[in-house]
């Protein structure tokens, strides 16, 4: 007895799938073959893709429509530009490394996705001989502020995870071409052109400091803590929970664009601070950065307990009075009343002095009307006519 196959539509679409794809790579050569028949050379398929593509991901992966519609109604695109992945800091890592849950092509559907603290068996860290892993940052992020799995679920899914910030960056996107000169150079010794060019693409990157800049670093922290339905949505979870939030939670980009620092890094000065280089601890920051704690937490440097220390990495001087300026100001009666009903006093002197002046220009108008007097520029007057009694009239 045949036993019914749990799926009986699948097979056939994979058998035309596959079909097709076969029919699409080798339609081109039979017509090469038909056009020229005296040809007794096989053609050749020439795709510079920049990397070593040993699992035959990019049979599909390499087609700019390779995307779908999530449940969100979000477009999730697939596709891999090769000369360009080829040049990134995972040029060497195999897809599989990564995407090590998918046995079989073509796969099934993903639900897991890939996980930053997994092994890359293709790649050992020179110094250790173990196979590369960035598990130890994976497991400093976990207790930070920003803590979440890779599938959240609830409000979880608000915050950051590990490709929210990391985008597989290209080296040294201002450097189209490594220098000549010092591969030559280093040619001399190690011989091998293709090591070479990779070990100067990795260390270059980390001695020229290849990093976000200052602005660049303040959006990336507003695309979240910007977003006005995200922060209501964890103040109204953390109000139902009794969790205590930041006192500035609510607007700390608004209150930071208000300040010295966000207005002078928003034109354009890169030595003021930014978000991070308040709250993140500045010894080993590259480490320290993927855990953010919040300023109740005595080991975070924005605590009252570390504030100073932190105000003195740029105002040597810097004291307690000092730490005490509130770096995000905001117009909050309760925050800061004082500043609160002086701007409102002051907008409304304003209003008034501006009515004020309208009016007695109004008015003056009017009664020069009246008094028949003309509106017209002539001898360097603005108020020039022949008056109702007769007489040449300026005023």
């Amino acid at each position: 007895m045949v036993r019914a196959s749990p799926y009986p539509l699948q097979v056939p679409v994979l058998i035309m799938c596959r079909c097709l794809l076969l029919l699409y790579f080798f339609a081109p050569v039979a017509m090469a073959v038909i056009e020229d028949p005296t040809s007794d050379q096989h053609p050749t398929f020439e795709f510079d893709q920049g990397f070593e593509d040993e699992e035959g991901c990019l049979m599909c992966h390499k087609y700019p429509k390779m995307a779908r519609m999530t449940e969100e109604g979000v477009r999730r695109s697939y596709y891999v530009m090769p000369n360009v992945y080829g040049d990134t800091v995972h040029r060497n890592v195999e897809c599989g490394d990564c995407h090590n849950y998918i046995k079989q092509l073509p796969h099934r559907e993903v639900k897991t996705g890939v996980s930053c603290d997994s092994e890359c068996h293709s790649v050992k860290n020179p110094a250790t001989g173990k196979f590369f892993t960035h598990k130890p940052i994976v497991d400093l992020y976990r207790k930070s502020v920003h803590s979440r799995e890779k599938v959240a679920i609830g409000n979880d899914k608000d915050k950051p995870y590990c490709v929210t910030c990391h985008r597989n960056p290209i080296y040294n996107p201002n450097e189209i071409v490594p220098p000549k000169a010092v591969l030559n150079r280093c040619v001399i010794c190690h011989e091998d052109r293709k090591f070479v060019v990779s070990w100067y693409k990795h260390t270059s990157r980390r001695i020229k400091g290849v990093k976000r800049s200052k602005s660049e670093i303040v959006t990336l922290c507003a695309s979240c803590h910007g977003d006005e339905r995200l922060v209501q949505r964890h103040l109204k979870a953390a109000a139902e929970e009794g969790r205590k939030l930041g006192r500035k939670y609510a607007i700390a980009v608004e209150s930071y664009y208000k300040s010295f620092h966000g207005k002078v890094t928003r034109y354009g000065l890169h030595k003021a601070a930014n978000c991070l280089d308040c709250h993140v601890d500045a010894e080993n920051y590259f480490l320290n950065v993927h855990n953010i704690l919040p300023s109740r937490d005595p080991k975070a440097p924005t605590s009252a307990e570390r504030r100073v220390n932190t105000c003195k990495r740029c105002h040597l001087y810097a004291d307690k009075n000092y730490a005490a300026l509130d770096p995000h100001p905001s117009d909050s009666s309760v925050d800061a009343p004082f500043r609160y009903y002086a701007e409102r006093i002051y907008n409304l002197m304003s209003y008034v002095s501006i009515f004020s002046f309208v009016s007695l220009a109004l008015f003056e108008t009017i009664g020069r009307r009246r008094d028949g007097v003309g509106w017209r520029i002539r001898r360097g007057s603005s108020w020039w006519r022949k008056s109702r009694r007769g007489r040449s009239r300026r005023v």
